[in-house]
């Protein structure tokens, strides 16, 4: 099959699951899903990358599932960026306009941007966004400096740090693959993309992700992601407390989680019984509101914490959503709202989406979505080597 120049791979890497979409880009920008894929996520550990190699069989795995539908496999890929250890900061930067009259232009702007950038130093980790959030010229906030006169020009930026380790052996795994990395971006960007409203995203919105093993809390308000955190807790705990409780094995807990688990134990009934099966004890019964009981004390635990961190409370002025995969966990939306105080959503917004109902694909949709919005994909391609294209991607000011 001829290459159609507007075809691109999304790829969201999580600790459990790889998922890929490939996409035609329509003339006015609109994403054409042609395929999706997924597989199980192999060469991480705890959130880090500890074989490439077997990273890379992964992904290749999840992209020969969504090219079976597809019918093409593209060379061009926008990929996520795992939580493990990401630092989010702020910083600052400020120029003087060059031109006479104090007019700013936009080179002025951008390197206001660059300068603010400048002041971030680090070995092991590498810029992965410098999000401006807050123009002022002379003293006075501006929503938009250019084209505008003044003697100062100074920018807020948000930035985004990521594990370089993590970056390098995603760059290495794709390159293993003949994937050419057109942009890489935190996932809760990329999800905010699907899982909120174009409103949401404009008036303000806490997005809060409870993945495999980590749990990203972010406020995005004015187009924007103004704040982050990442807690190492998601899925995985949960299963590992199982564990340890009921004395059973890793998939056995697994199991009976997402079968009879529920993040309520009141809408349990507490004389139901369930067979649970453990190395010591074989077969036997326990009751299955102390399994919901488990899986209630880690979540309460970890919502608390959200809040706390959050601040959040009845008079929160932001909506709230919930998406991840824990969050199909039974009882959890009765229950977050209970620990929150502030009502909450869970999943995307009332409308249809390019993946229809394959909710686990979002985010690998969303990057492909941000990298239009930001210009990281285009119809065009660029000769460039591997090396060149990312670092001049992980230095865009978005």
């Amino acid at each position: 099959m001829a290459r159609d120049f507007n075809w691109t791979l999304g790829l969201d890497i999580g600790s459990f699951h790889i998922n890929a979409v490939i996409a035609d880009i329509g003339q006015a920008n609109e994403i054409i899903v042609k395929g999706i894929g997924n597989s199980m996520t192999t060469g991480i550990s705890r959130g880090q990358i500890v074989s490439p190699t077997d990273l890379a069989q992964s992904i290749d795995r999840a992209i020969k599932r969504a090219e079976r539908e597809a019918g093409f496999r593209p060379t061009d890929v926008v990929v996520s960026v795992l939580p493990y250890q990401i630092t989010f900061g702020y910083s600052s930067g400020l120029v003087i306009p060059r031109r006479s009259g104090g007019r700013i232009t936009e080179e002025d702007k951008i390197n206001c941007v660059q300068k603010s950038k400048n002041a971030i130093k680090s070995l092991d980790q590498l810029l992965i966004h410098a999000i401006p959030l807050e123009f002022t010229l002379d003293g006075k906030t501006v929503a938009e400096p250019t084209g505008k006169t003044g003697n100062s020009l100074e920018v807020n930026t948000h930035f985004v740090l990521g594990n370089a380790a993590n970056i390098q052996a995603i760059l290495q795994s794709t390159q293993a693959l003949r994937l050419r990395v057109a942009g890489m971006i935190y996932t809760p960007i990329a999800t905010a993309q699907m899982a909120l409203s174009d409103i949401e995203r404009q008036e303000g919105a806490l997005l809060i992700e409870i993945g495999a093993r980590f749990t990203t809390v972010s406020l995005f308000r004015r187009g924007i992601l103004q704040s982050a955190m990442a807690i190492p807790v998601g899925g995985e705990t949960i299963t590992n407390d199982i564990c340890q409780c009921l004395a059973v094995t890793p998939p056995e807990a697994e199991r009976i989680k997402v079968l009879y688990g529920s993040a309520d134990p009141t809408q349990v009934d507490p004389r139901e019984r369930l067979e649970i099966t453990s190395p010591e004890k074989g077969r036997h019964e326990i009751k299955r509101a102390y399994l919901c009981k488990i899986i209630s004390s880690r979540i309460q635990e970890l919502l608390q914490l959200i809040r706390r961190r959050a601040q959040i409370g009845p008079e929160f002025p932001y909506d709230i959503v919930l998406t991840g995969g824990t969050t199909g966990l039974k009882g959890i939306s009765e229950l977050t709202q209970r620990i929150l105080g502030h009502p909450i959503r869970i999943g995307p917004p009332g409308r249809d989406t390019p993946v229809g109902q394959q909710s686990t694909h979002l985010t690998a949709l969303g990057l492909i979505r941000y990298a239009l919005i930001t210009g990281a994909i285009t119809s065009t391609e660029r000769n460039m080597g591997v090396l060149e294209r990312l670092n001049q991607k992980l230095s865009r000011w978005f």
